[in-house]
């Protein structure tokens, strides 16, 4: 009775205390029973999404038995980053070029780096509330110093990678397109630097995802 009891709690408090997250999800379920057989996505690819954004939620939920994944680090974040680039650039067009082509790969990099960046502004955000909660994520587990590099790195990388997505592609403008949101990136990277409100970083910095799309869509035009 007593394990019953527990059970119950936990799935009350559950439903209470992430009921936003209850009502995307349903909604996200929902809009995929709709719209499935008009998005051309594959069945397997929307189950490995569902198993990634799966897997990113396991150390947030209350049960002790899962407690130890909450230190996973940097595998934290980037399995984040890679479930959004999977998501927003592999899901949807896996059907049209991804496969097997030096320019789907080149895609999916740039994506995933683009992604783990403002992973890691968000990271660097949270320590002090992850370190109270007891989660671990890149930035609570590597020094600042070695966090910068990390991230220019990426930016390095993404420069190249735009470079060589060109070479491969031929577009010029979505490679300026690629390049400019590439250093918008950085500029708003630099700006994380301080301490900003929950406008900076709920519609800049997520708002980048959007400009990059909306950048290479006009790009295309």
């Amino acid at each position: 009775m007593g394990n019953v009891f527990v059970n119950k709690t936990i799935s009350v408090r559950l439903l209470t205390k992430h009921y936003a997250g209850m009502f995307f999800l349903v909604s996200g379920a929902a809009g995929l029973l709709l719209f499935f057989n008009q998005s051309h996505i594959y069945f397997r690819n929307a189950c490995i999404a569902f198993l990634l954004t799966f897997l990113y939620s396991v150390p947030l939920l209350p049960l002790n038995k899962l407690a130890f994944l909450r230190k996973a680090g940097f595998v934290k974040t980037i399995l984040l980053a890679f479930t959004w680039a999977y998501v927003t650039a592999y899901l949807p067009l896996a059907h049209v070029f991804l496969h097997n082509t030096t320019e789907g790969c080149l895609f999916i990099s740039n994506r995933f780096l683009f992604m783990l960046v403002l992973c890691i502004i968000f990271d660097n955000r949270d320590i002090a509330v992850d370190k109270i909660r007891g989660l671990h994520s890149l930035s609570t587990d590597v020094k600042p110093f070695v966090m910068q590099l990390i991230v220019l790195t990426c930016f390095v990388l993404l420069v190249v990678i735009n470079l060589f997505f060109y070479k491969y592609q031929g577009v010029l403008f979505q490679m300026l397109a690629l390049q400019l949101s590439t250093v918008i990136t950085l500029l708003v990277y630099f700006f994380s630097w301080k301490k900003r409100s929950y406008f900076f970083y709920y519609f800049i910095v997520d708002g980048m995802v959007f400009l990059s799309a909306l950048l290479t869509t006009v790009a295309s035009i």
